[in-house]
């Protein structure tokens, strides 16, 4: 187990370090040595002899070890995102941003739903799960363009940052429903018990209280960073008692963190500890559930959710903005802006395999067609985007929201 996790790691940073120096998302690394690992199963022999020792070099990707730090990894990546939502900005362009996501969510979901049942014949549950897979929407790759195009802070790029939020919450919510482990009544039960502890802790600021006794109290080194991330474990906990997924209280639980004082104290360790360890190991494990063996056997009609997706996502966003009042030509600019999918996309496939809701070979099936959208929205969406912008003068591109 450790010569797998020591080569994942290792791995994982040099294809980080290759493809962030070619522009391209570091996570697509991550999942290719995932994918090679998947592919060394076929070529390795399981021991080699050298000097009368028997070294083993077949990698144990399966092992349980190996899923603690996946698993892991999907905590972190939710923890932090939800430490980073700012609601002053969504504030700033709250109706538009509300209206984009909202429309972006229920068009991609809308498809997702309709296709899984007539084109894969899949039943109501696995239908609505591949529909959830493909709402949340990271805005990454189209953050780096707009800085090189410099119209980030555009009303175009306010639109994109804060609708990709009001995406993650709705997202989440989605997540939170059909990934639940009980029947109707107790996932009912469980998720009014889950949101009125939430709604308790939020009107009485609980969780800003306890950070601020625990900043005065705890003062040896990286005790507040062992704290917040106590809180994850805990939240995370508790929403697998009430019946839902461990991830939303992963998140919740940095939804209340990021807005305390203590935010900036422990992010960058909390960021150093989950991107240097756990998530790089998710991503690679993600690439790992890439099944070669069902090549001759994949459902060719599973790649028809590409465009679907993409326009889903593009329609949904562009009718969503146009209705929180921007003109048709930026709407259309951030509709192809919120097209891109990554983190949530990924971390959803993979709980929907974990829980065997598609059974292992559509499951993994499902999972190399998110790869693909993950990689080919990446790539497709700066070409768009600067196709869109083309002719336009750097002034009329970088005017500000008002407000």
């Amino acid at each position: 187990m450790l010569l797998e996790l020591a080569l994942a790691l290792i791995l994982a940073k040099v294809m980080d370090e290759l493809f962030i120096r070619k522009n391209q998302p570091p996570v697509i690394g991550e999942i290719l040595i995932g994918i090679l690992f998947s592919v060394s199963l076929f070529i390795l022999p399981e021991k080699v002899n050298l000097f009368n020792y028997e070294f083993p070099v077949s990698l144990e990707i399966s092992h349980p070890a190996f899923d603690f730090f996946a698993d892991m990894g999907i905590l972190f990546l939710l923890f932090l995102s939800g430490m980073e939502i700012n609601f002053e900005s969504m504030k700033k362009s709250g109706r538009a941003a509300l209206l984009t996501g909202g429309m972006g969510v229920f068009v991609t979901f809308a498809l997702g739903l309709l296709f899984g049942i007539y084109f894969l014949g899949l039943t109501l549950q696995q239908a609505v799960v591949l529909g959830t897979i493909y709402t949340a929407t990271s805005v990454g790759v189209t953050v780096r363009t707009l800085m090189e195009m410099n119209i980030l802070r555009s009303q175009v790029g306010i639109v994109i940052l804060t609708a990709a939020v009001a995406d993650d919450i709705l997202g989440i919510i989605l997540v939170t429903i059909v990934l639940s482990t009980g029947e109707i009544a107790e996932l009912t039960a469980g998720l009014l018990i889950f949101f009125l502890v939430l709604y308790i802790l939020s009107k009485y600021g609980i969780i800003k209280k306890l950070m601020v006794h625990a900043d005065e109290f705890i003062h040896t080194p990286f005790g507040l960073v062992s704290f917040s991330v106590g809180l994850m474990l805990l939240f995370a906990y508790f929403a697998e008692v009430s019946k839902i997924a461990g991830i939303t209280g992963a998140f919740f639980a940095g939804l209340f963190i990021g807005q305390s004082a203590q935010k900036r104290k422990i992010i960058n360790s909390v960021k150093a500890i989950a991107y240097s360890i756990f998530i790089p190991i998710f991503f690679v494990k993600v690439g790992t559930l890439v099944d070669l063996n069902l090549l001759s056997s994949f459902n060719f009609y599973l790649l028809l959710l590409i465009p679907l997706v993409f326009a889903g996502k593009m329609i949904g966003g562009s009718i969503g903005s146009k209705m929180g009042g921007l003109k048709l030509k930026d709407a259309i600019r951030v509709g192809v802006g919120m097209t891109p999918e990554m983190e949530v996309a990924l971390v959803i496939a993979s709980l929907a395999y974990g829980s065997n809701i598609f059974g292992a070979s559509m499951g993994s099936q499902i999972i190399t067609v998110t790869i693909m959208y993950v990689i080919i929205s990446s790539m497709a969406v700066p070409f768009i985007l600067k196709y869109l912008y083309k002719g336009e003068e750097p002034s009329t591109q970088s005017q500000e929201v008002a407000g």
